[in-house]
């Protein structure tokens, strides 16, 4: 073989390395984000500063300030096929109580405060946390389709070394035949 085409070949199959490695992240990131749902910890609503409390610290049950729509409420096709999951409603040392302390409609995003011991200003506090999943805008609904793609990467990295045998075989082969 040639000192020339040895250099080629070398040459071609680093860059082609170099380049698949840097897609690798992106296609990895990519992946994860339409096949996981995102998570949100701790969004925060100041009960007191909404005017959801009464003077003296009762959830007003008849006030719409009491009705929280969390940030990233679902809508269009997520109202159907992917509503909000994992639910938790408190504070820091408190977990409210689904259906007793608060109701929540999971296709909408939103949670209603009701009057409870355990929704009083002394006992929650000012601040009620709301911790959720939500799907992204381009997150795939079917588990099928999430397992198809979750197998992306590791065909690239298939492919990845499949290139770099390629590369090594040329390379030895032609040497052979000097």
């Amino acid at each position: 073989m040639e000192k020339d085409n040895t250099l080629k070949v070398l040459v071609t199959t680093f860059v082609v390395l170099l380049l698949a490695i840097a897609f690798l992240s992106s296609i990895a990131t990519q992946t994860t984000n339409t096949t996981s749902l995102s998570v949100v910890t701790d969004e925060t609503t100041d009960l007191s500063a909404n005017g959801c409390l009464t003077a003296d610290g009762q959830v007003n049950e008849s006030s719409d300030n009491c009705v929280l729509t969390v940030t990233n409420a679902p809508t269009g096709w997520k109202q159907v096929e992917c509503p909000l999951t994992s639910i938790v409603v408190g504070n820091d040392t408190t977990e409210l109580t689904l259906d007793t302390d608060y109701t929540v409609v999971a296709s909408t995003g939103v949670i209603t405060l009701l009057n409870t011991t355990e929704t009083e200003n002394g006992t929650i506090g000012n601040d009620l946390l709301v911790d959720y999943e939500y799907c992204g805008d381009n997150y795939v609904t079917s588990s099928w389709g999430r397992t198809l793609l979750g197998t992306n990467v590791g065909l690239y990295a298939i492919a990845i070394l499949a290139v770099v045998i390629l590369g090594l075989y040329l390379l030895l082969g032609k040497r052979d035949d000097d």
